[in-house]
Parts: C-alpha cells; structure tokens; sequence
C-alpha cells in the first residue's frame, strides 16, 4: 500500500467519520475474536450513520449490506447512486 504524505479531502472526511464512530467503542478485546468481531459490526452501524453526512451513496451502500434481505447476489448492486 502506498502512502503519501497529502491528504485528499475526502479521505480526511471518511477518516473523521471512521474515528468518530469508533470512538464509542471498546476495543479492549483479542484481534479476531468474536468480540472483536461484534465491535466491528457495531462499528459498521455508527460509521454508516457518520458517512450520511458527508458520503450518502456509500451510506446507502453499506446500509444495503448490513440491512438488505438474504440474497446470494452482491446487494450494493441492487440500489441506484
């Protein structure tokens, strides 16, 4: 992965959200575990509330993958930007 040392303003936008919504949570808890997984899970639901703010189409994104129905097909591709 490649670093510079600018910083795009959309990326500095999604890394406020992302440090925004993972700051309600606990973290205090093995890498890859379970728990951990469940803190990311939550994380997932605040950060799709943070990125409506600034980033509705990726919001509603990851709202389909979280919230769509079962389905063997990829559910981003059923909503329209």
């Amino acid at each position: 992965m490649k670093h510079t040392t600018a910083t795009a303003p959309h990326d500095a936008a999604l890394r406020a959200a992302m440090v925004a919504a993972a700051d309600v949570l606990r973290f205090n808890n093995r890498p890859g575990s379970i728990e951990r997984q469940c803190t990311i899970g939550l994380f997932v639901a605040a950060l799709s509330d943070r990125l409506a703010l600034a980033f509705p189409h990726s919001a509603d994104a990851l709202n389909a993958v979280v919230f769509c129905p079962a389905t063997t097909d990829n559910p981003v591709t059923e909503i329209s930007p």
